[in-house]
């Protein structure tokens, strides 16, 4: 038992110490990685493709369709639509700028749309 304890806990040393040099900011090579920008202006959205900001006080931002919730868009949060289906009133969006609430950039989900406006 002692002996597959120590081994897993070489696996669990070993994952652990992968994730503090990713979450450091800091490349295997040993260089630093750029931070990114604050800006939400310097933000590019794809050509073509018009943002929408979050009309609602709150709004649950899914998973899926009625999914869970990954976490709130707030009055002013800007997205843009990836994807939408006749007939439904779900979208599928991505965050443009770190929302209010944290979500960050680029994070896909799933809002009702009625609480969107151009």
């Amino acid at each position: 038992m002692s002996f597959l304890r120590s081994r897993l806990g070489l696996a669990v040393a070993a994952v652990l110490a992968g994730l503090m040099v990713t979450v450091g900011g800091v490349a295997a090579s040993g260089t630093a990685a750029a931070a990114p920008s604050a800006s939400v202006a310097e933000h590019k959205v794809p050509k073509g493709l018009k943002t929408h900001r979050v009309a609602a006080s709150a709004l649950r931002f899914r998973a899926a369709p009625a999914g869970w919730v990954k976490g709130l868009l707030y009055r002013g949060d800007r997205v843009f639509i990836r994807e939408s289906y006749v007939g439904s009133p779900w979208v599928k969006v991505v965050v443009v700028g770190k929302s209010r609430s944290g979500i960050a950039h680029e994070t896909r989900g799933w809002v009702h749309r009625s609480y969107l406006k151009r």
